[in-house]
């Protein structure tokens, strides 16, 4: 708990700064948005009974995560490509490999959310 109160001390340190002169690096433009964006969307603790409703919102939360780093990861990915030698750095299958781990982690949680869904039912009837 402790350790959980010193990174929210820390990042709202981070936060109450003059804000971040404007670049021209797309890189550093994008983690400024990343962090912006992850800064925006606080996850919401589970809870022992929790209900399927919850695990719904868990994924919808982690959609939104990975869209933002995928929106970092991008730019991080075309700047590298433009700074080694041509055909070294294969972009799409990169960003498909992403784009694959995001749908299997948010697809996962959606997953136990409708068998929690399918008990809840039997449960009630």
């Amino acid at each position: 708990m402790a350790q959980a109160e010193r990174i929210t001390t820390a990042i709202r340190e981070l936060m109450s700064r003059d804000a971040p002169k404007k670049s021209t690096c797309p890189v550093r433009a994008a983690h400024t948005e990343l962090v912006a964006a992850l800064a925006g969307n606080p996850p919401h603790p589970l809870y022992a009974g929790l209900g399927s409703d919850d695990l719904d919102a868990r994924a919808d939360h982690l959609e939104k995560v990975f869209a933002a780093l995928h929106v970092y990861f991008s730019a991080v990915i075309d700047d590298t490509a433009q700074n080694i030698p041509s055909g070294t750095l294969d972009r799409r299958y990169l960003s498909n490999l992403f784009s694959d781990l995001t749908g299997d982690a948010v697809g996962a949680i959606h997953n136990a959310a409708d068998e929690m869904r399918n008990y809840e039912s039997w449960r009630a009837s």
